[in-house]
């Protein structure tokens, strides 16, 4: 391995970034290799992604039921329990209320699951947002219409635990209100009428903070069930398959022991486990049906499916299809779900080109851009095209979807430029909003959007530091060409499941002459490459969205960026090094 110096040298990469190697103690990197075997390269990596004075254990690269914690560490899970069996007992009608998202819906089809396993007599119902008619959270339009119904007891996840107003209409009509939820900003409250099973709500000492809402609703399901039927573990690992895509989807972190086991477990049974008709259509559509399925399968192609549902159309249909035991009403529904992903696969990309159009290489240091909705600017997309365009011109950036005299926007940042401060800036002009550091949305009235996109760029000049607006690579590690094989591959891939908090290697390979340069796919845009490994057979590498650089590359030896994976194609596997950028070699 190398010195940073090889790396943090301030040069610009052919997308105009700059490189800089993540630092580690050497020491850690040498005991994480003893301790677990791995090679240096990937101990490095493995250190980088768990830091601390304590190593991690072995444990964390076998992924074992063992790691999914007691249910009863979780704060009020007790409680909750008690107020489940009751329902339960008396056949009080009960309700599953959740977002319209990958997260909501997996935590939904696994509480009515677990509800209808101790009760398949239970009068239980379920209710999804419509995001274009009731939008999102769980709302007091909710809350009374489950006492109109006659409903007593109201379990929500992935909402609820800031919707205090539905809370507290709920109470008012005499129901329950039980929360399974997770997000909660650091210094916030948790409904006080209500039962809140949230890890990071104050009080709470279960060692997990870090769950999706799906995993809240899986250690729901895990109490009620784990001593109420003997194929207990049979059932966990198939409610797994659908705690694994939520967990994914929802990009929660995966350098945690018990979000690891959630989503490595739930990895087999997807491609071990027999599944029923829904499921088994869900991953047909996805291009899954005789293939492995891959962490980034969850977050690529079955999650946009899944979230398609809710931002063209309506959930429902998410819950319908996952629910369903007969096959060609399964069909049916998923060829549903897959074209409504084409919609807003196909408005995604017309808005993103027009967006980037819009700006034409000159961006604001806040980029906002609006649309009126009834000429294409779908508020379902908004979130999606901000995230492309934010990747395209690293700037933060809001996109927004014009109603009339008010416009809903969604806002993406990058690291270090916290999107609900900016927000604060303009509190004055906004109707209502809230999110994370990065990524938010709010609701404008359409006249101020002018003032809105000033006051944004003004926050950034003022409290961002311009090279934060320079695109910054990190870079774990640096190999050597002839190191690139098949035992790297697989030391590598025992640090998975990757995801947020645990992402992909990524590897700078020094000093590469390339050969074999050419263009592939129907708009030739993917750049395929051959590097020289030595005395070894060369590697294939490929840049998706590399084309323009193909003469850049070829001129001169470079360094390349990238990770090692595995192309499968027709019954084929093949080590290659997917590329992410490069840059010329240093002299």
């Amino acid at each position: 391995m190398h010195s940073s110096s090889l790396v943090d040298d301030g040069r610009r990469s052919l997308s105009g970034a700059t490189w800089a190697l993540k630092p580690v103690d050497d020491a850690r990197v040498q005991a994480l290799a003893a301790r677990t075997g791995l090679s240096d390269v990937a101990a490095r990596c493995l250190a980088l992604r768990f830091d601390g004075d304590d190593l991690p254990s072995t444990d964390l690269l076998r992924p074992s039921l063992e790691h999914l914690h007691d249910p009863l560490r979780m704060r009020n899970m007790e409680a909750a329990l008690d107020r489940l069996d009751h329902a339960l007992r008396t056949g009080e009608k009960v309700r599953v209320v959740t977002d319209y998202d990958v997260d909501g819906t997996t935590s939904s089809l696994i509480l009515q699951a677990a509800l209808k396993l101790r009760n398949p007599d239970l009068p239980l119902s379920y209710h999804i947002p419509n995001r274009f008619e009731e939008g999102y959270g769980f709302s007091v339009q909710a809350a009374e219409k489950a006492a109109d119904d006659g409903v007593g007891l109201i379990v929500t996840a992935d909402i609820g635990v800031r919707d205090h107003a539905a809370v507290a209409a709920a109470r008012a009509r005499g129901l329950d209100v039980l929360v399974c939820d997770h997000h909660l900003p650091a210094g916030e409250s948790v409904p006080e009428d209500a039962l809140v099973l949230c890890p990071p709500q104050e009080g709470c000492d279960y060692p997990n903070a870090a769950l999706a809402a799906c995993g809240v609703s899986l250690k729901l399901a895990q109490g009620l069930l784990q001593h109420h039927h003997r194929a207990w573990d049979r059932i966990l690992l198939s409610l797994l398959k659908l705690a694994s895509i939520g967990t994914v989807a929802d990009m929660v972190p995966l350098n945690t022991l018990e979000n690891r086991a959630i989503v490595s477990l739930g990895l087999n049974e997807l491609n071990q486990g027999r599944h029923h008709a829904g499921l088994s259509s869900l991953l047909k559509v996805a291009g899954l049906g005789d293939k492995a399925v891959r962490t980034s399968d969850l977050g690529f192609r079955i999650g946009p499916r899944i979230n398609a549902a809710g931002r063209v159309a309506d959930a429902k249909l998410v819950v319908e299809l996952l629910n369903c035991r007969e096959q060609e009403r399964a069909d049916q529904l998923a060829s549903r779900l897959d074209a409504l992903n084409t919609e807003r696969r196909d408005i995604q990309r017309r808005l993103v080109r027009e967006a980037t159009e819009r700006i034409a290489g000159a961006p604001t240091p806040w980029v906002l851009l609006a649309g009126k909705e009834d000429e294409g600017w779908h508020r379902g997309v908004v979130g999606i095209v901000a995230a492309r365009v934010k990747d395209e011109v690293h700037r933060p950036t809001a996109v927004v979807s014009i109603q009339g005299d008010r416009a809903v926007g969604s806002v993406r940042s990058l690291p270090g430029i916290h999107a609900v401060q900016a927000l604060d800036s303009a509190s004055d002009l906004l109707v209502k909003y809230g999110g994370h550091p990065m990524a938010a949305g709010f609701t404008v009235p359409t006249d101020q959007l002018d003032a809105l996109r000033d006051r944004l760029s003004a926050w950034v000049e003022a409290n961002v530091d311009p090279t934060q607006l320079v695109p910054r690579r990190k870079v774990d590690v640096v190999v050597d060409a002839d190191r690139l094989g098949e035992g790297l591959m697989q030391d590598l891939a025992r640090l998975g499941p990757f995801g947020q908090a645990n992402p992909r290697p990524v590897l700078m390979v020094p000093n590469v002459r390339i050969r074999d340069a050419r263009l592939l796919g129907a708009d030739k845009n993917m750049l395929k490459v051959k590097i020289p490994r030595g005395a070894g057979p060369w590697l294939e590498a490929i840049w998706w969205g590399g084309a323009e650089h193909m003469a850049e590359l070829e001129a001169g030896p470079h360094d390349l960026l990238g990770h090692l994976g595995i192309n499968e194609w027709r019954g084929r596997r093949t080590l290659q090094l997917e590329l992410k950028d490069a840059r010329p070699s240093a002299p």
